[in-house]
């Protein structure tokens, strides 16, 4: 069986490129994107969540799939970029034992902002986070909202919930690390590198299949701007549902950001 490396966020977080990234540049590696059964995955997280599937049922599946199809891969490491499967995070460490963790930590207004770019709110991915039981968390009722959640909203809360699991769970992992997605997408792909070394890779050098600087399943829509064009609405919007973690994790220190939603109850 292969050593196993989970990349793990709340989503929007480079999670194609960093699969396509480690499997194409290193022979010995094995990495997927939200691989088989990610739907399956995906609905069990947010049922979990909702409080409508058990902490066992959620460890067994979990279970099931590691036996169904990580452990018939023939390679070194398998290493899977998956936010689906931030809603198992407190029964990883008992399906896998001692699994590398790589939490990928965005800031929360780009990942909103992203989100939506990306169809979240519309057309046939917003139809089905609308109709499709847990496709999406119920934010409303996970964070007892008092109002129905705009989508920015529920982006917000989907980053926050994702997180919240990934750090509570954190102290029980014994290879657990945390990177900012600024860091590993910066100028020296200085957070990639970072990753490589926990994995004894070499870093590759321009030459390689995919280079550290290429971009997969970027945002093409711009409907949804960059916070600094954000009305005061807006922020105090996603900062009453994120401002705990974005401190925890260092977001939100901006002069222009604390004066939007300076005074919010």
């Amino acid at each position: 069986m292969p050593k196993t490396a989970l990349i793990l966020s709340s989503g929007r977080t480079g999670t194609q490129f960093l699969a396509h990234f480690f499997d194409a540049n290193y022979a010995g590696v094995v990495a997927r994107h939200e691989p088989p059964p990610s739907r399956w995955l995906r609905l069990a997280s947010h049922a979990h969540m909702r409080g409508q599937l058990s902490r066992e049922s959620l460890r067994s599946l979990l279970a099931w799939k590691r036996r169904r199809y990580d452990d018939r891969i023939d390679a070194d490491w398998y290493v899977e970029s998956n936010p689906f499967l931030a809603g198992f995070a407190e029964v990883i460490g008992e399906v896998w034992e001692a699994p590398l963790v790589i939490h990928v930590v965005r800031d929360p207004r780009e990942h909103a902002r992203s989100s939506l770019n990306h169809g979240t709110g519309s057309g046939w991915k917003g139809l089905a986070n609308r109709l499709v039981p847990f496709w999406y968390p119920d934010v409303r009722r996970i964070l007892a909202l008092d109002h129905a959640p705009s989508w920015l909203e529920r982006a917000a809360g989907l980053w926050t919930l994702a997180n919240r699991r990934l750090l509570a769970a954190a102290p029980k992992l014994t290879h657990y690390h945390r990177f900012a997605y600024e860091s590993v997408f910066d100028d020296t792909s200085s957070g990639l590198r970072q990753i490589c070394a926990l994995l004894d890779l070499e870093f590759p050098d321009r030459g390689a299949a995919v280079p550290p600087d290429q971009r997969m399943n970027q945002s093409r829509a711009k409907a949804f701007p960059a916070w600094r064009e954000w009305s005061r609405a807006d922020c105090l919007a996603l900062h009453r549902i994120c401002a705990p973690l974005m401190v925890e994790l260092g977001y939100g220190d901006e002069p222009e950001w604390r004066e939007r939603v300076a005074g919010d109850a």
